[in-house]
């Protein structure tokens, strides 16, 4: 018994895509029996087989490292270099044993009491936090350069807007319960808080990585009004092509106003957006804005670039601390970063009610410098009439060397938009 798998890249050419296929759990463990509940390179519940690329343009004697996913039968493997639009590649399952390839980017988590820490071939990439503030967020999102392309908490401006995240609400939209302002007071609280419920899954493996989890949605006076099962999926190209997929599955909603659920990043001062870095999409919308021009923008994708800082800090390697009013502190970072560009972009999908959705009407309309917001902001809202308003939404984050046009970052969105199509055979 054989199963081939044939990947036609379409209209589009893609950079190194992860490729996702539905594949037959019985027909891939009859030839690849390692495939199914295996364990390799820290991989949990994560099955792992070999492909062969008849062409030839894999790794060695064109040998691919590919990942299944027993939970929603799905075969996945990162179909490495150019694929060039209208070109097709030919892969076969191999039954051979595994132990004598290394993939190139095998992804790990370690989870914490309050967090998961993703790594690359042992590399730090992210870190998810899910206790301790009134939303989960990203905080640090390592890129090439090795410093974070998002803000963690303790800067003097905005200092609510934090890494990567989901918020809800915004300014309390159309009477929205307010998880976005972090404010106990008024004018903007006193705002709700998503309790993160626990872990459904957390996956390591030689593609990627996956962490499932559920929270539930308070308001001020700490009753639910929302459950939500969210999905970030993991995984690197190459060194300076990295990604995180997210999928937001509302499971219910019972909540006045338009219950805006808004994917926000804030980007680091050091890009100094717009006086040295810059905010570009695919519209050519002008971020800042010119005066008296809409904030808000239709856009399938946004990216800002800019020099970057430096790495983060390590934990103290002993006390005492010298805290911030005290001579040596060290001084809260201004100005724009002298190391390498870099650049991280939120992508919007063809499958998203409403798409191409509303960029900047919450922050994300100026820079990074001076007063600016700073942020990459996204509004994804329920549909009319859907059941107990549950709906899904989901994005992806591109991290990247250089600036948007050094990391091909409209081909890359265009690659996730229409992804490679596989036609299974055996």
């Amino acid at each position: 018994m054989s199963l081939t798998l044939t990947v036609h890249a379409g209209s589009q050419s893609h950079g190194s895509p992860l490729i996702s296929v539905p594949v037959s759990r019985d027909a891939l463990g009859q030839i690849a029996p390692g495939a199914i509940g295996s364990d390799h390179h820290g991989a949990s519940e994560a099955g792992v087989c070999l492909l062969h690329d008849e062409d030839a343009s894999g790794g060695p004697d064109g040998i691919l490292v590919a990942q299944f996913d027993a939970h929603s039968g799905t075969l996945r493997f990162i179909l490495p270099g150019s694929v060039r639009a209208g070109s097709v590649r030919h892969l076969r399952v191999l039954g051979a044993p595994i132990a004598s390839v290394v993939p190139p980017w095998p992804m790990s988590v370690v989870q914490k009491l309050d967090r998961v820490i993703v790594r690359a071939a042992g590399e730090p990439f992210a870190s998810y936090i899910t206790t301790g503030g009134r939303r989960p967020y990203f905080w640090p999102i390592i890129g090439p350069s090795g410093a974070s392309v998002v803000r963690g908490q303790g800067s003097n401006d905005h200092p609510h807007h934090t890494g990567l995240g989901i918020a809800y609400g915004g300014h309390s939209e159309g009477g929205s319960v307010n998880i976005w302002s972090d404010w106990d007071e008024p004018p903007y609280g006193p705002g709700g808080r998503m309790v993160h419920r626990g872990f459904r899954r957390v996956i390591s493996g030689p593609v990627y990585a996956e962490v499932v989890h559920d929270l539930t949605y308070v308001d001020s006076f700490g009753d639910p009004f929302c459950e939500e099962t969210r999905t970030h999926r993991f995984w690197w190209a190459s060194e300076a092509s990295r990604f995180i997929d997210t999928t937001s599955h509302v499971r219910w909603l019972r909540d006045r106003g338009t219950s805006p659920f808004l994917v926000a990043l804030r980007l680091p001062s050091e890009m100094d957006i717009p006086n040295i870095g810059s905010m570009t999409n695919d519209t050519g919308t002008a971020v800042p804005p010119a005066p008296g021009a809409e904030r808000a923008y239709p856009a399938m994708w946004v990216d800002g670039s800019g020099p970057s800082g430096e790495p983060p800090c390590p934990p103290p390697a002993g006390a005492p601390e010298v805290l911030v009013d005290q001579p040596g502190a060290r001084p809260y970072r201004e100005g724009p970063g002298t190391g390498p560009w870099q650049g991280v972009a939120i992508f919007d999908h063809p499958s998203n009610h409403g798409f191409p959705h509303q960029a900047g009407k919450y922050a994300g309309s100026m820079g990074t410098g001076g007063s600016g917001t700073g942020q990459i902001t996204l509004a994804f809202y329920p549909p009319e009439g859907a059941s107990e308003g549950a709906f899904t939404f989901g994005t992806r984050t591109y991290v990247h060397r250089g600036d948007a046009i050094d990391g091909r970052v409209d081909e890359q969105a265009a690659s996730f938009r229409h992804p490679p199509e596989v036609v299974v055979g055996s």
